[in-house]
């Protein structure tokens, strides 16, 4: 990875210019990012990898062209802008900007006025952005519009005695704004299991706008994900369907074992969302089956690529390439109907998951499916976040990793 900017530079003029096609510029560069970069490099298209931490596994991937260190937008976000604006001045053709996390996608967003002159921003304006990824207004804008959401109460709003008085335990308290608290808390959501807990919860994390939500859903495979990319025209380009198998931790983690599974209800209800906001580009729309009522209700929208994005690659609906060729060609063809039955993992969490839960349960990778794993079978119904044959260094990085004092974080 290159840490001088001028280094940086000079390897773009080099590397990037020579190649006729636009670059991607992927960042940050970790999981989500290494799928990104193996989607577009495997068409040919030049990838820059940028990242704060240089054990990114998408810096170490053979799809990476470049690689180098940047500011994190949350540290210091005009110094992140000016790297990219020296980045494009060096570009001799416009590149596609693909940010992985939502404090990366903010600040590009803010100033896609400045980065148009250099770069094509795949996704809506900064308006749209926050009035999806600000959950005050998200969850607000589907009462007003009828979409289905888990009951909520806006901390602020009422006095926390007030709402520990009214809700159901368990519950989870959760931000309106998610990467500052995630940074703090290492998680996305805090669970309470009672009035005093929560009362704690809402002092501990009151310098954060805060929700409170009931918990819906018979368990972590009630949660499925309509992921998209709506073209510049308003058209689906491509739509697939994910339910979530197993997170880590455990209670409210990151998706670590995910499953391909087409659910027409989900499409529907998750597209006219996105319509009725006016979003295009890549997005990820969440919800949760509550029992209950016997509905799909939103949880979140994800205004960017996500985690395991690799899953809807592998299954035919390559939402990284739609949303690039829709950014350079002006046009892309809507992708085929996803493939069924496909597995997406993330080993190291998985594996972490397993130690703390022993037992075989209905989820467990089966011995076929690490058999082909291992081999890259054809066909095979299993797709790893991080290992690959015919691109090796990320794992390599990822072993390493798991010896280092300090380990990446990324909360995708």
């Amino acid at each position: 990875m290159i840490d001088d900017p001028r280094e940086l530079i000079a390897a773009v003029r080099e590397k990037i210019n020579s190649s006729e096609t636009p670059a991607a510029i992927v960042f940050n560069c970790h999981i989500t990012g290494l799928a990104v970069a193996r989607s577009l490099g495997l068409r040919g298209v030049p990838v820059i990898g940028l990242d704060r931490d240089e054990n990114g596994y998408g810096l170490h991937s053979r799809y990476t062209t470049v690689a180098g260190r940047c500011p994190y937008p949350l540290d210091d976000e005009r110094a992140f802008v000016d790297l990219l604006m020296e980045i494009g001045a060096a570009l001799n053709q416009k590149a596609v900007l693909f940010p992985c996390l939502d404090e990366w996608v903010f600040a590009v967003a803010r100033h896609a006025s400045e980065l148009s002159e250099y770069f094509v921003l795949p996704f809506s304006d900064i308006d749209t952005v926050e009035r999806i990824l600000d959950k005050n207004l998200l969850y607000r804008k589907c009462v007003e519009r009828g979409i289905p959401i888990p009951r909520t109460y806006y901390i602020g709003e009422q006095a926390p005695e007030q709402i520990a008085s009214e809700i159901s335990y368990p519950c989870i308290v959760k931000p309106a704004l998610q990467r500052e608290f995630t940074n703090e808390f290492g998680e996305k959501v805090l669970r309470s299991d009672n009035r005093e807990e929560f009362l704690a919860l809402c002092k501990r994390a009151g310098h954060h706008p805060l929700l409170a939500q009931e918990i819906v859903g018979a368990g972590v495979d009630s949660f499925f994900s309509l992921c998209s990319y709506i073209g510049r025209d308003g058209e689906v380009k491509g739509a697939f369907v994910g339910r979530k198998l197993e997170q880590y931790p455990p209670d409210f983690g990151t998706a670590c074992l995910v499953d391909s599974r087409y659910v027409a209800e989900i499409v529907e209800r998750g597209v006219d969302i996105l319509n009725q906001f006016g979003y295009h580009g890549i997005s990820e729309v969440e919800f949760i089956y509550d029992d209950r009522s016997g509905d799909y209700k939103l949880l979140d929208i994800n205004t960017r690529v996500w985690k395991w994005i690799g899953l809807p690659i592998n299954a035919g609906i390559d939402l990284p390439w739609l949303a690039y060729a829709d950014a350079v060609f002006g046009k892309v063809d809507a992708a085929p109907g996803q493939r069924d039955g496909l597995r997406w993992v993330y080993l190291k969490d998985y594996i972490a998951l397993r130690r703390q839960t022993p037992g075989v349960q209905e989820t467990t990778l089966t011995r076929q499916e690490w058999r082909d794993l291992i081999s890259s079978a054809e066909n095979a119904q299993i797709v790893d976040a991080v290992f690959s044959n015919d691109d090796p260094e990320p794992f390599v990085q990822m072993i390493e990793s798991l010896f280092a004092k300090t380990q990446y974080y990324c909360a995708c």
